[in-house]
């Protein structure tokens, strides 16, 4: 994801240096092409699709690796962005309105505190400003089709017990876009994927993208040290499409997103009310989140990522200069961010540097073996010296094993968390990197307390 500081110098260079030009040079387009390859050859990436457009057209659209520009890729949480334009062309319509309470439309919508969920609103989904939290939006991921949704919410919702204030602080779950899926659902009386070709895709004839489950998706991978080899297996439930299940290909998301450019920037090339998309593009004014309604904002900059479990993606409004950009690619942990980070940093002549967690999780299944390695070595030295259980009668190496302990079971919690997850979560989006943390913890704490045993052999015996 990336962060307000880097938007807000992009915001600063877009003033300084405003590019009139829609088209890119052939330098501009050989040194966009040269970064995307480096990026790919680093990260080791399956394939990656990217498009650039202006307001006129798509001036840039290359495929790295075996993709071809008719392969769909998940747009994970960029879903959002479809959800969130629906919802406000409904309001346009008259068929909702964004103040209204959720409960208006979704009767079984209650927390343990009904005066609180009573207060809650579809422009608090919009914005994250509901009180659900994050993880509730990520660790049930049900691929279970006769699985309910809305009965798994009713029961749980009302286990959410918060304080009643004038509005929730910002906390963004996946959970808010499923139930304007209901929502969208209820006020139309057609399916989520239906109101998506209705309302978007067809009238911007976007004839590859699409929030059915069923589509054929490009094969996607997850890693395993640099290695993208984890084929995934797809299974989707379709009441999860509208939080981060739409599907398209790079050359559909360059026109979607020139549609909203060009509505922004009141320019005739587009489909959408211009009214509509500006309160898109509105930031939540009672917080610093910089959420709008199903994207984020740094001043003139729209932007949002997305993740699903071995597909990744980033999309990027510049009005200013009037361009946009899309990456996709087949593989969890990938630089997506980075990638449009630099193109965005080459389109305003400024290089933009970011850093990534990727070669940290890569490695952690080696040093899971490194620590397995040592256990063993440890192992051998305890059955040798014929099993000892002894305490030490000196503080400081009690002292220190019991540090050593708390630290690497708090490692278990915070190292995933850093990454904006949970264990369970870690799991599930990055197998590899998320049982290396267990047996890293596990055969950690093991070899400290083997260490400690060998070490005091000549203390009094338990």
């Amino acid at each position: 994801m990336k962060t307000s500081l880097q938007l807000l110098i992009l915001f600063c260079f877009t003033s300084i240096f405003p590019q009139s030009n829609s088209s890119l040079s052939t330098k501009t387009m050989n040194d966009i092409t040269n970064f995307i390859k480096d990026k790919q050859e680093y990260y080791n990436s399956p394939n990656i699709a990217v498009a650039i457009t202006d307001n006129n057209k798509t001036i840039y659209l290359k495929h790295f690796g075996n993709t071809q520009k008719v392969n769909k890729y998940l747009i994970g949480s960029n879903t959002k962005s479809f959800t969130a334009l629906i919802t406000l062309i409904l309001q346009e319509k008259g068929l909702l309105n964004i103040d209204d309470p959720v409960n208006k439309y979704l009767k079984w919508f209650k927390y343990k505190n009904n005066n609180v969920s009573n207060k809650i609103t579809i422009k608090n989904l919009l914005q994250h400003t509901s009180g659900i939290d994050t993880e509730m939006g990520k660790t049930f991921l049900e691929s279970d089709y006769d699985f309910d949704y809305i009965k798994y919410y009713s029961k749980t919702l009302k286990k959410i017990d918060i304080n009643d204030l004038p509005e929730q602080p910002y906390i963004y779950s996946n959970v808010n876009y499923r139930l304007l899926g209901f929502i969208i659902e209820n006020v139309t009386n057609k399916k989520f994927n239906e109101c998506l070709r209705y309302y978007i895709t067809n009238p911007m004839k976007l004839s590859e993208t699409s929030a059915d489950i069923s589509t054929d998706l490009i094969n996607s991978y997850q890693y395993f040290l640099y290695q993208p080899i984890l084929k995934f297996n797809k299974s989707f439930h379709y009441q999860e499409a509208p939080s981060g299940l739409i599907s398209s290909t790079a050359n559909d998301m360059a026109i979607y997103l020139r549609n909203l450019m060009n509505s922004y920037n009141n320019n005739s090339n587009t489909i959408l009310n211009s009214n509509t998309v500006k309160q898109l593009f509105t930031p939540n004014q009672n917080n610093k989140s910089g959420y709008g309604y199903g994207w984020r904002i740094v001043n003139d900059i729209f932007y949002h990522s997305g993740t699903n479990k071995s597909f990744e993606s980033s999309m990027y409004i510049l009005p200013s200069i009037n361009k946009a950009i899309i990456v996709l690619i087949n593989s969890n942990q990938a630089p997506d961010s980075e990638i449009i980070d630099g193109i965005a940093g080459i389109l305003l002549n400024q290089k933009i540097n970011k850093t990534s967690s990727f070669p940290y999780y890569r490695n952690l299944p080696l040093i899971a073996f490194i620590i397995l390695i040592t256990f063993f070595f440890q192992l051998i030295k305890w059955k040798k010296l014929n099993f000892p259980l002894s305490l030490s009668k000196k503080l400081i190496p009690n002292l220190l094993l019991l540090i050593g302990i708390s630290l690497t079971i708090a490692f278990l919690f915070i190292f995933p968390q850093l990454n904006g997850a949970s264990l369970k979560v870690a799991i599930q989006f990055d197998p590899a990197s998320g049982y290396s943390i267990i047996l890293i913890v596990l055969f950690t704490i093991l070899t400290l307390i083997l260490t400690y045993f060998n070490k005091n052999t000549k203390a009094i015996k338990i």
